[in-house]
């Protein structure tokens, strides 16, 4: 079953059409929507779809069999330079990367229930996106230390009341499931009310880029992709919180810097009003594009 909506298609087909003919990366394939898009829209020599997750790229090679040119492989995308060269290729013309979590992961199902993604799993609290490596969820909030988990907390979900709720987490062990770790946060938050997103939002945020190393990944990424770029050849990314858009905007300015790219973007383009009344899930979205240059 496929939930992904892709975010700011039109945009992206429009970023990408000075490099139709040649060879597209969906370095974060998901079910594959935005792939879907590119091969849909643009002309394309060959389509290579990276995700880290097993199951999910399983969706999307259902979902692009009938496109011819299309190849899938199971890795983080900073292995980009190694699965270029398992393709026989010297570089790529254009460059995908959707920083969000998809919708999959959040409506439980068989492929997903004990991920521990949802506030509601209260089948198991993994969280990991390649359950082949790492730690889980379980193992922190149930074996570190209160000042450790309220550190990743603060640090990557920024939460500001990440000791009170690193204090009720370990008051609460152990924690088995998702659905119990949002109840702890819960009631822990419960004076300052509940608004628009649920209160847990951010520890679940923070303890999953923590355990699947997103943020190191996506510095070790943005450089590695732009010298794998044919001259000429474009990097699109969507982030979706101020921790990776501050990262991909200061990644950006250093190769400028360096004359190995100029930026399309000055400011990101954000999804129209029109587009976050159909897809909520995109108000936060914010997409950056550069173009390699010639060194």
């Amino acid at each position: 079953m496929i939930y992904h909506t892709p975010i700011m298609a039109a945009e992206i087909v429009n970023f990408f059409t000075p490099c139709s003919g040649g060879v597209f990366v969906d370095a974060t394939c998901g079910e594959g929507g935005h792939s879907e898009v590119i091969v849909s829209h643009l002309s394309y020599k060959r389509l290579i779809c990276i995700d880290r997750d097993a199951t999910i790229l399983s969706v999307a090679r259902e979902r692009l069999a009938r496109f011819p040119g299309v190849s899938f492989h199971h890795a983080a995308f900073d292995r980009l330079p190694e699965i270029l060269r398992a393709e026989n290729l010297d570089g790529c013309d254009a460059i995908l990367a959707d920083l969000g979590v998809s919708m999959y992961h959040f409506i439980l199902h068989e492929g997903t229930k004990g991920r521990g993604l949802s506030i509601h799993d209260d089948e198991g609290l993994d969280m990991r996106l390649d359950r082949s490596t790492g730690i889980t969820a379980q193992e922190v909030v149930n074996t570190f230390s209160q000042e450790e988990i309220a550190d990743i907390l603060y640090t990557y979900g920024e939460e500001y009341d990440a000791y009170r709720i690193a204090r009720a987490i370990c008051q609460n062990r152990p924690i088995r499931s998702a659905a119990h770790l949002s109840r702890v946060v819960l009631k822990a938050k419960r004076s300052q009310g509940y608004h628009k997103i649920h209160p847990a939002t951010k520890t679940f945020q923070a303890l999953r880029i923590f355990l699947n190393k997103e943020l190191e990944i996506l510095e070790s990424f943005l450089p590695l992709a732009a010298d794998n770029l044919h001259i000429g050849g474009r990097l699109a990314v969507i982030s979706f919180h101020s921790l990776e858009d501050r990262i991909v905007k200061r990644s950006f300015q250093s190769l400028a810097k360096e004359g190995k790219v100029k930026i399309l973007t000055p400011k990101p383009v954000v999804p129209s009003h029109e587009e976050i009344m159909r897809n909520k899930a995109s108000r936060s979205a914010k997409l950056r594009v550069v173009e390699r240059m010639a060194v």
